[in-house]
Parts: C-alpha cells; sequence; structure tokens
C-alpha cells in the first residue's frame, strides 16, 4: 500500500513544500517547491501546499502523515509553518511530526557516512551549531557566541561543516568540506515521516533565545466614561 507524506519548513529565510510517496522500499518526490524568503510565507505557504496535490494527481485524504519542522528559526515563520501544519494535519485526523531545522540540514542523503557540523549563523552575534554523526544520528543543538569559539575549538574535526555559520569555522577545522548554503532537506524530513518513530511526536518549537517582541512595561491607561 503506497502511503504519502506532506511536509513544510517555513523555519529560515525560505518556504518549502514536499509531497513524497513510500511504497514500503522507497521514498518518491512527488512534488517539491522551495522559495527563498525573508517574510511573506504566511502568503505562500497554501498555495505551494494546494499545487503539490494539484501537480502530483494527489488528494488531501490520500495523505498519511504530515511533517513540519519547529526551528530554531525566525519566529514568525515557525509559527505560520506549526500553525498551518497544525491545522490541516488536525481536519485530515493525520499525525504530524516535527523535526528541528539544524538536523535536517545535515541528514541530507550524500552526507552519509560522514561526520557532519551544521552552524547556522543566528545573527546577534550567536552561532547555532548541531553535530551529526557518520550515521546521521543527530547530538542536542547548543548556541555559541562567534566570538568565543574556544569550546568549538576543541571538538572533534568533522568531515563536513555545513550552514550559512560555516565561514566562522572553515580555519578551526581547515581539513573539513565547506557547504555554506543549506536549508532543510525535505526528502530527509519525508523518510522520518514514513519511518513512525514517536522520536519525532513533540511539537514543542525550539527557539533558542528570547523573541524580539516585548510585553511593554508601561502602565495601561483607561478612561471610564
Amino acid at each position: 500500500m503506497t502511503r504519502y507524506a506532506l511536509v513544510i519548513d517555513t523555519a529560515l529565510n525560505a518556504c518549502q513544500v514536499g509531497l513524497f510517496s513510500h511504497d514500503g522500499t522507497t521514498v518518491t518526490p512527488l512534488f517539491i517547491r522551495s522559495e527563498e524568503m525573508t517574510r511573506g510565507h504566511q502568503e505562500f505557504i497554501g498555495p505551494a501546499v494546494a499545487e503539490s496535490f494539484e501537480k502530483s494527481g494527489t488528494i488531501p485524504k490520500a495523505l498519511s502523515v504530515i511533517g513540519v519542522t519547529l526551528g530554531p528559526g525566525s519566529f514568525t515563520g515557525l509559527r505560520v509553518g506549526l500553525s498551518f501544519a497544525k491545522g490541516m494535519a488536525g481536519g485530515l485526523d493525520l499525525p504530524l511530526r516535527g523535526f528541528f531545522t539544524l538536523e535536517l540540514m545535515g541528514r541530507r542523503a550524500d552526507f552519509d557516512g560522514r561526520t557532519r557540523l551544521v552552524a547556522h549563523d543566528a545573527g546577534r552575534g550567536q552561532l547555532y551549531l548541531q553535530t551529526l554523526d557518520t550515521e546521521g544520528h543527530a547530538y542536542d543543538a547548543k548556541s555559541f557566541d562567534i566570538n568565543d569559539l574556544s569550546e568549538v575549538e576543541a571538538l572533534t574535526p568533522p568531515d563536513l561543516i555545513i550552514g550559512s555559520g560555516a565561514g566562522y569555522l572553515a580555519d578551526i577545522f581547515p581539513s573539513a568540506e565547506v557547504i555554506p548554503a543549506a536549508l532543510p532537506d525535505l526528502s530527509a524530513m519525508a523518510a522520518l515521516c514514513f519511518a513512525d518513530t514517536q522520536a519525532y511526536d513533540d511539537l514543542t518549537p525550539l527557539y533558542m533565545r528570547d523573541a524580539d517582541a516585548k510585553v511593554s512595561n508601561k502602565a495601561v491607561i483607561s478612561f471610564d466614561f
């Protein structure tokens, strides 16, 4: 029996939608669309999902599972993707699985067999790092100050450095191959969706820092007329 997975990523500076099938052996991409953007995820995601069904000839009721990225990444982008995925999964009564951004950046199929260090430049002088071993096992993501990478220097040199923050680490690990442009891999997300593991049932977003927006501490003035 063929199963279908819809996967959504709005965590970083892109909006990605993919529709995949699984025949019990092979994961096949039926539709993938990835558009770079810093804003506008909310307007893009619905039409892109609709296009995925139209172009693949699949209907929403045929889906078996939905996957979505949980961060780290843009606060607004994460909320857009997660809210959309939750609404769709709830409406179709489907399981929803959540995946961490950095892990999916390091899970590309052609990275298999090599140790990986995923490095995302999060701005404000912060560098988010996550390591994956040769089998793709991911260790906890951590945040570092780009001006103090002494702890990073103590790490075992990786075979690959992946992501927008790779440039900060190239001199520290000169023997590693550097891949500076990377987004969460939709094929990897789909494969994990089909694996039916409970390890991805937790849908708690991973922000790794406080939101830019703050609750005002100014007094609220009210008028009684």
